[in-house]
């Protein structure tokens, strides 16, 4: 009966961040707070501009780079060893680094469309700021200092929920002082942000549905295979500054 018990609060575990929800003890991984919301002031702009920020996005990437945001559940398992739950501490150790290997597998294999690198999420605020020295993770998510990305603009994905995001255009100044709420709507998709985890906007292709992590390589395909399509119908295109002030 233990052990059932232990493989039972061990799937709940796992299911809860997979999904994204226990984001106080994922290295400062958060989702928007839920509750209800009213458009506000960054909405002002949104149906007018959204078209052409998204292909102004889509052209920044093309030549930028893409950052891949790996959780390490680190507090929860810490947590349990505090505890004494060895046991299931290196069950959940364990299925992350699987997890994991599977997405870096997944990305390093299918995706094409810009260069990709790898990172934990305990470095997500070194990213929002730049500072991305040092961090970067190689195929064996293992730290490698001589990975390094000199993109002057870079989208951050992750696996995650998909929110119906209360935030619409933001500039770059304001973006620092943005909380997004919203309330989620769809479980274990490959989720595209901008570098201050903010969820991107349609009509860019910012989302690729999935529920198996043993297909991740093609759900990142299909991730792909969208941007890509989105880019050739939109690499003509040549944004104003107006634009710019929402791309970064």
């Amino acid at each position: 009966m233990a052990q059932k018990l232990s493989k039972i609060t061990l799937g709940v575990l796992l299911l809860f961040s997979t999904m994204g929800f226990s984001q106080e003890e994922n290295d400062g991984v958060k989702s928007p707070k839920v509750n209800e919301f009213n458009n506000d002031s960054t909405f002002k702009h949104f149906a007018t501009y959204r078209d052409d920020v998204a292909k102004a996005q889509i052209n920044a990437l093309k030549t930028g780079a893409l950052l891949v945001r790996l959780k390490t559940n680190s507090n929860t398992i810490n947590k349990l060893k505090a505890a004494g739950n060895i046991d299931l501490a290196t069950q959940i150790e364990r299925e992350t680094f699987l997890n994991n290997k599977a997405i870096v597998k997944g990305f390093t294999n299918q995706f094409k469309f810009c260069p990709v690198y790898f990172f934990y999420s305990n470095y997500s605020d070194s990213v929002k700021h730049k500072n991305t020295a040092g961090i970067f993770l190689d195929t064996n998510l293992t730290i490698n200092p001589a990975i390094t990305c000199n993109a002057g603009f870079y989208l951050i994905a992750e696996q995650g929920t998909l929110y119906s995001s209360s935030i619409g255009l933001v500039t770059e100044q304001e973006a620092a002082r943005a909380r997004e709420n919203g309330t989620g709507f769809k479980d274990f998709a490959i989720v595209l942000k901008n570098r201050y985890y903010i969820q991107l906007h349609e009509p860019f292709p910012y989302f690729q549905k999935g529920y198996k992590i043993k297909l991740y390589s093609q759900y990142v395909k299909g991730f792909n295979d969208k941007l890509q399509a989105f880019y050739s119908k939109n690499k003509s295109y040549i944004p104003n500054a107006e634009i710019m002030q929402y791309v970064y």
